[in-house]
């Protein structure tokens, strides 16, 4: 779940086109498929579809790219908050209210929704696989059961697995010594493009099993993935958010993006994992093996990278207050009518904040109306920035509130 590290903000400043910005305290979630119960329970799922039903009035919620970090994600619901409020009041729908730990799961689902979709449902193409199995030259080891004359192991059975993690997990393990073999026959390493790999496992998977065959696995968690990066030693050569060695890319760089399918970070994975390999054994340490699961939950948290790696800027967090709050509520005086933001309780993480926001919005829109002022709208970073802020105005006067970790 989402929640605070100590205060809500961090004071390391970064910097960020020339202004100074703090890495705002937001944690990776352990499953985030928990917001999936929160949707429904909710209502959401009354408006919305995920991916497949264009019957529902809101927009459909799988087939929308959602950019930016969590925290515009949040800005998002902000935005769209009186024109929900106006659409659930016209269905007779009870304009839900959210406790921190629910829009935590609820924001954590819809930026993870991506992801599964691309496991479960972002299916390669079979055919296109069978010319990637020919060009990479995966024959020449590879045949059916009846091949014993070939080097490597029959993938028969692999026909009609589901899950592509398994695959990969499979061909990661064995890809030292994939490359020996290989180098000993005067092939290539197969490197893979765009959707190659996943056409590759597309025509692997071809095929039907027995049910009580097929190997499943469970979604990756990305709480776990960044505790087997660190016992893995892949932090001993990638740098993520400033913390890490040196000698592999700096994973949790912007340009980076590793919001990509899954077999997209298998790929890369697989790509780079010779050059890794070299780099391990010049380092003493051991290769890197990963079970099923362990390969589930180290490509969520790939995927995942750059979800808790946010940062505001308080000069422009700041400019946001003066133009947009200033008009209601203030920074340690008394407020004539929103309540003062410096002392008001349960604000110390940038998920609490919205999520107050959010259970406010019919009484802050009555306000507005009232006052002949338009809804304020929040612009790509905004919500980072005025969340920076609104920290910093914090981080002296209220103590952080101890948080629920799960």
């Amino acid at each position: 779940m989402l929640g605070a590290i100590g205060a809500g903000a961090q004071s390391v400043a970064q910097p960020a086109r020339g202004v100074p910005t703090v890495r705002l305290a937001i944690t990776l979630p352990d499953n985030p498929t928990t917001g999936a119960r929160v949707f429904v329970e909710k209502g959401c799922a009354r408006c919305h579809a995920l991916g497949g039903d264009n019957r529902r009035m809101g927009p459909d919620l799988g087939r929308i790219r959602l950019p930016g970090s969590v925290l515009d994600l949040a800005g998002a619901f902000w935005n769209h908050a009186p024109v929900m409020r106006e659409k659930m009041t016209d269905l007779k729908i009870a304009r839900p209210e959210f406790n921190d730990r629910e829009m935590a799961d609820l924001l954590a689902f819809l930026t993870a929704y991506r992801y599964y979709l691309a496991e479960v449902g972002g299916a390669g193409n079979p055919v296109a696989g069978r010319e990637v199995f020919r060009q990479k030259r995966c024959a020449s080891c590879h045949g059916d059961r009846d091949a014993w004359n070939l080097p490597g192991p029959s993938l028969e059975r692999y026909r009609g697995h589901v899950s592509p993690i398994v695959l990969a997990q499979a061909m990661w393990n064995h890809g030292t010594e994939m490359a020996a073999l290989m180098r000993s026959r005067g092939l290539p390493f197969p490197q893979f493009d765009g959707g190659e790999l996943g056409d590759l496992l597309a025509f692997l998977q071809a095929g039907t099993i027995a049910a009580d065959e097929r190997v499943y696995v469970e979604p990756g968690s990305p709480r776990r993935g960044q505790e087997l990066f660190a016992a893995k030693r892949c932090i001993s050569c990638h740098v993520i958010a400033g913390q890490g060695g040196r000698g592999g890319p700096d994973l949790g760089a912007p340009e980076r993006q590793m919001m990509r399918p899954v077999t997209a970070i298998a790929g890369s994975m697989w790509n780079h994992s010779q050059g890794m390999a070299t780099e391990f054994a010049r380092r003493g340490i051991p290769p890197v093996r990963f079970s099923g699961q362990e390969m589930a939950d180290i490509i969520a948290y790939l995927y995942f990278v750059n979800y808790a790696q946010v940062s505001g800027a308080p000069s422009r967090g700041q400019q946001v207050f003066t133009n947009r709050c200033a008009g209601c509520h203030t920074l340690g005086s008394a407020s004539v009518i929103g309540p003062d933001l410096r002392v008001a309780p349960r604000l110390n993480d940038p998920i609490a904040i919205f999520t107050a926001m959010w259970n406010h919005a019919p009484r802050m829109e009555q306000e507005l109306r009232r006052s002949g002022v338009a809804w304020p709208r929040l612009a790509p970073g905004d919500a980072a920035d005025l969340a920076a802020f609104l920290l910093s105005q914090r981080a002296t006067a209220v103590p952080a509130a101890p948080r629920p970790v799960r």
